[in-house]
């Protein structure tokens, strides 16, 4: 399967409800690890990625949070949406096909559905995998967790949309395995209210801005160089603009990264 959770992806373009109620904490394996899913409500969850990196999301703004020598380093999920907008941008779109086959995954019974994906219009499918999906109570608030995700963060890995659910009610399930990830553990104690908050002492880290080769005002500013000036100038722009654009890129992938090794293969 392409997408570890296709519902992030796929599941992005229903209205799933968010839950108010019990919190809930949710492990998942995956062949590069755990990661795990907490809950509380629309505005408060968090996604610890298994290598140190979290996304957060409390009151309703989203972060990524990553840890250095320095400590816990923030970047807003704005600029992360302002980053990813428009590329690797995908059209694809999913239909669910009830299988007839229960299964039980971490005590929480589900039942297995085919994924197909392909174009809606023309009535071309292929077979993308199964998975396994659950409306227990217990992890019902997973799906409009991982669809608010998307919400917050952007559609990184582009768009899709769920063009046929077989009478599917996707407002009250969750997904609970697939090929590529397989629910471990689930709880519905209590959760510390620091576990839905940015870490004390957070740093929030900035994008920086794309350089500008327009200049000034003033008339020595505006006064045409000779040839030499101009490729002096070009090359310094062009070294300036691709630093930029090299951090810039780093922090993207970095991100898109960290989202895919936690729904995507």
């Amino acid at each position: 399967m392409r997408r570890v959770l296709f519902a992030m992806a796929g599941f992005a373009g229903l209205a799933f409800s968010l839950q108010a109620g019990a919190d809930v904490r949710a492990v998942y394996s995956t062949p590069e690890g755990e990661f795990t899913v907490e809950y509380r409500d629309a505005d408060h969850m968090r996604f610890g990625m298994g290598d140190g990196a979290f996304l957060v999301i409390t009151g309703g703004e989203g972060y990524v949070l990553s840890r250095s020598d320095d400590g816990w380093i923030a970047v807003s999920a704005e600029q992360i949406r302002a980053m990813t907008a428009g590329s690797d941008a995908a059209t694809d779109q999913y239909r669910l096909t009830a299988t007839g086959q229960k299964e039980t995954v971490a005590g929480v019974e589900g039942e297995r559905y085919l994924v197909e994906v392909g174009d809606d219009w023309a009535d071309d499918w292929r077979e993308d995998g199964e998975v396994v999906l659950s409306s227990d109570a217990r992890v019902r608030p997973l799906g409009g967790a991982f669809k608010r995700l998307a919400e917050v963060f952007g559609d990184v890995e582009g768009r899709a949309s769920m063009a046929d659910a077989q009478g599917v009610d996707l407002d009250r399930m969750a997904p609970i395995a697939s090929e590529d990830m397989r629910l471990t553990s689930i709880s519905t104690s209590p959760l510390p209210d620091r576990n839905f908050q940015l870490p004390p002492g957070v740093s929030h880290r900035e994008m920086p801005a794309m350089g500008r080769r327009s200049g000034g005002d003033s008339a020595a500013e505006q006064r045409e160089p000779g040839w030499l000036g101009r490729q002096m100038e070009y090359a310094r722009d062009e070294a300036t603009e691709e630093t930029e654009r090299e951090t810039r890129r780093e922090i993207r992938d970095g991100v898109r990264e960290g989202v895919r090794g936690l729904f995507n293969r």
